[in-house]
């Protein structure tokens, strides 16, 4: 009997170590209204922003260490305890960046007022971005709350596999392959403008999405979209159309 309570709390102590939780929090800071904060996970390598109005959520685990970083304000790191992980919403606290401006030189370029003549004067100051900044994770496309879910109920020792068999991973999955498509769909039907799809391949407008469900069936559709091949799209649109009419029974 005592094997097997020593035993029960070592296993409910490795699950609460491991188990993946949300993390949520604000960002305390002056005029942080309209700026996005870098938040990084670097234990998980996962990162996400605040909204406007300061507030963000991101997987986190007891240990995890958490970056907050900005152009605007100063860096902070903090590791993550499970007092945080409990409360409802925690605050972060930044401070803006002081910096002392070199000594101002007043510049001495005579203006002719000739904008061909005069932009060749200018000395231009060289592009910044936030790759040239080191910002991390600032390329990289934030999960979806689909693909957040799905981290979350694949981490820990035991949730894993109860989300298997409950069913709980394939729905997420569902899910995150709905939102997936809709994106797809949403892109293919801004790509060109409306007037291609009704005077171009002779559609109702009110089957324009209908019609692009019908391409997002093929894979080939979404290889088009992801690496912007305009020319090739339009080809496939129109031997997409001539399916779709008979399939609809339009012509």
């Amino acid at each position: 009997m005592t094997r097997y309570i020593l035993f029960l709390l070592l296993f409910t102590s490795l699950q609460n170590f491991g188990q993946s939780e949300t993390l949520k929090g604000k960002i305390i800071a002056d005029s942080i209204q309209g700026y996005s904060i870098n938040i990084v996970n670097y234990t998980k390598a996962i990162g996400t922003t605040n909204d406007e109005n300061g507030f963000f959520e991101m997987p986190a685990s007891v240990g995890d260490s958490i970056v907050f970083s900005s152009v605007q304000y100063q860096t902070r790191s903090m590791v993550v305890t499970l007092e945080q992980l409990e409360k409802p919403i925690i605050s972060v606290v930044l401070y803006p960046i002081v910096q002392l401006l070199e000594q101002v030189r007043v510049s001495n370029i005579e203006l002719s007022g000739d904008l061909d003549k005069d932009v060749g004067a200018v000395e231009l100051q060289p592009f910044v971005d936030n790759q040239i900044l080191g910002l991390p994770f600032s390329d990289k496309p934030q999960p979806t709350q689909a693909e957040r879910r799905i981290y979350t109920a694949k981490s820990g020792i035991i949730d894993r596999p109860i989300n298997y068999l409950n069913g709980t991973l394939k729905k997420l999955k569902k899910i995150k392959a709905l939102e997936d498509l809709q994106r797809i769909v949403q892109k293919g039907t801004t790509t060109f403008n409306t007037s291609f799809f009704v005077e171009e391949l002779e559609l109702p407008e009110a089957l324009i999405t209908d019609f692009v469900y019908y391409c997002a069936k093929d894979d080939y559709f979404n290889n088009l979209l992801e690496n912007s091949k305009r020319l090739t799209l339009l080809e496939f649109f129109q031997e997409k159309a001539k399916s779709y009419k008979k399939y609809k029974e339009l012509d």
